[in-house]
């Protein structure tokens, strides 16, 4: 199981042996998008040494062109795109298909997902689960299916500054009943931990909705036989954590790392950049 160390827990543990984590070249669309060959990429990890990968859910996903980004695996071709929930036969998602039921999921998905998880696995790659995303633009939110545009289920008729805030109860209860699904389902492998949010402070990301999110995850596991690693994403650069005694996991972006870890040395958790 990947953990942290029981005598340090600035450090990680996985398969009963001391850790460090690392990789480069990230396509985190690797299971979101049909097209992308995960066994071949996760293959060309391990034999350079690498041994980690970031992986986003679904939930998110971006459009031909967002950010200028060429080839980006976050931008699925039409009927391609790989989502936790169900489509129907109702027509009319943004994205040209049919519009999702958000208390259903897709079996194809979490197929996917698992065999995604076999193979690093099997490889020796730790997977970092992103369960959501901050919409970067209006165009983002007009795709997802929570937005009510792209859902059955009159849910998500609001702006995208609000879907991660605890302000409306519907959308906080399917984000809640996805998280527990997901734990369920991903509980026996051993080489997974979830970050709940990637960049939660590119949107408007409430940090009560963030401890919801790590509650839900806990609360998930405390029935089940495994219990993983929860990351928060903290900031652009260095700053001072507040714990969470839930979190065992703080990531940072464009950090340099060693003054991010001098700001927290005297907190007991680990710090990463991913």
């Amino acid at each position: 199981m990947f953990q942290l160390h029981p005598d340090n827990p600035k450090r990680f543990l996985f398969r009963g042996k001391p850790a460090v984590l690392v990789t480069s070249g990230e396509h985190y669309g690797a299971v979101l998008n049909l097209d992308f060959d995960y066994r071949s990429y996760l293959e060309e990890l391990a034999e350079h040494g690498l041994n980690h990968t970031r992986v986003f859910s679904g939930v998110y996903r971006e459009l031909t062109g967002s950010f200028g980004i060429t080839n980006n695996t976050l931008s699925p071709a039409a009927g391609r795109w790989a989502c936790p929930w169900a489509r129907t036969d109702v027509v009319g998602a943004a994205d040209g298909g049919s519009k999702f039921d958000l208390r259903s999921y897709d079996p194809g998905y979490f197929e996917r997902l698992k065999d995604f998880l076999v193979v690093a696995g099997r490889l020796g790659v730790v997977a970092e689960y992103n369960l959501f995303c901050p919409f970067y633009e209006d165009a983002l939110w007009d795709w997802c299916p929570m937005n009510a545009r792209n859902n059955v289920n009159g849910v998500g008729g609001c702006s995208r500054n609000r879907v991660y805030t605890l302000e409306e109860p519907e959308l906080t209860e399917v984000q809640e009943s996805l998280v527990r699904r997901i734990v369920a389902e991903l509980n026996g492998f051993d080489n997974i931990y979830y970050e709940v949010c990637n960049e939660p402070y590119a949107g408007v990301v409430t940090p009560s909705w963030q401890d919801r999110i790590a509650a839900v995850i806990t609360d998930t596991e405390a029935g089940l036989p495994n219990r993983h690693l929860i990351s928060f994403n903290v900031a652009n650069g260095g700053t001072r954590v507040e714990p969470n005694p839930l979190v065992g996991l703080y990531n940072f972006h464009y950090s340099v790392l060693s003054e991010v870890v001098a700001l927290n040395a005297d907190l007991p958790i680990a710090i990463g950049e991913n």
